[in-house]
């Protein structure tokens, strides 16, 4: 998910109690099983086993829409218009190798992006915690309870940047606030089980395989840094910096909707994704001229039925 414009997500102790707030409401019903997130900036990461791709939908859809719902209260807009129109990319991966690569790949983003030099001293939110302390088990489960903050109490900050007495003050009204709590429980391990992977030992060797994967990752960010003379932004800037709503996203790339380290896969998916859409534009050019009785392929979300008879009250 990726926002328009800005760098709302800060680091600090007040859109993070929101933010989880916000992800620990919306998951009360689990609509999808939480694996692994990072939020950046602008935008998050999150690794999800989907049952049911209207829940899916479901999902991001509420998140977004509490947390722009949660900022404009923060920022004393009326209006904001904060995510990007089609801007969440909703992408399958079928085999081990590639998730174990795309899980390692989330987990460096701050690194690339500048910000800290590993994923430990990254300050935003992000589920590395539970991930790091569910090694082995594939049924591995972290559930904390997270306050309900609701959006009439969340006030006008006094400014875009807190200080650090501010942020802690604000945090502390929140929380005293709420009168229920949700759990937001992550399962780091429930991809495996759609692979048939569980037991311990096997579970083990690919989340090792996985964090090795990720040192690299940061040691090549590492190196970039040091050809170029550049330093991290480190913990506490990022704790300190204010919600922009000023920068400009890079250009677009090539949206995906599959995804595979394993060409053969890869292939495979694409030829199974172009089979779905021309199923669907088959369906719904036959609902468009009154034949109601195609079967949709499994997985398609259904748009509203087009009229078919106009009515005029005489």
């Amino acid at each position: 998910m990726r926002t328009a414009r800005g760098l709302p997500f800060v680091c600090n102790k007040t859109l993070k109690t929101i933010m989880e707030s916000i992800m620990a409401r919306v998951q009360r019903d689990e609509k999808v099983t939480l694996c692994h997130f990072v939020w950046m900036g602008n935008h998050a990461h999150i690794i999800v086993v989907v049952r049911d791709n209207a829940q899916c939908v479901l999902f991001y859809g509420e998140l977004q829409k509490q947390l722009t719902d949660a900022l404009k209260r923060l920022l004393g807009f009326q209006h904001l218009n904060l995510w990007k129109k089609n801007g969440t990319s909703v992408i399958r991966y079928c085999d081990v190798d590639t998730i174990v690569e795309r899980i390692a790949y989330l987990y460096a983003n701050p690194a690339n992006a500048n910000l800290v030099d590993c994923i430990e001293r990254y300050p935003g939110l992000s589920s590395w915690e539970a991930f790091s302390e569910s090694l082995t088990s594939v049924l591995a489960e972290y559930s904390s309870p997270i306050p309900w903050i609701r959006a009439p109490y969340i006030k006008k900050l006094p400014s875009r940047a807190l200080t650090a007495a501010q942020d802690e003050a604000y945090t502390n009204k929140l929380k005293a606030q709420a009168k229920k709590t949700h759990s937001l429980v992550l399962r780091p391990n429930a991809w495996l089980k759609v692979f048939d992977i569980d037991e311990e030992r096997e579970v083990y060797e690919i989340n090792t395989r996985m964090v090795e994967r990720l040192r690299e990752f940061e040691a090549e960010a590492r190196e970039k840094r040091a050809l170029r003379g550049w330093k991290v932004k480190g913990a506490r800037r990022l704790r300190e910096e204010a919600i922009s709503l000023k920068h400009t996203p890079k250009e677009d790339s090539v949206r995906i909707y599959v995804y595979s380290i394993v060409k053969e896969i890869r292939i495979q998916m694409l030829d199974e994704y172009t089979e779905f859409c021309r199923a669907c534009s088959y369906c719904y050019d036959r609902w468009k001229v009154g034949d109601f009785t195609v079967h949709w392929p499994p997985g398609a979300l259904l748009p509203c039925v087009p009229p078919v008879a106009n009515f005029f009250d005489c």
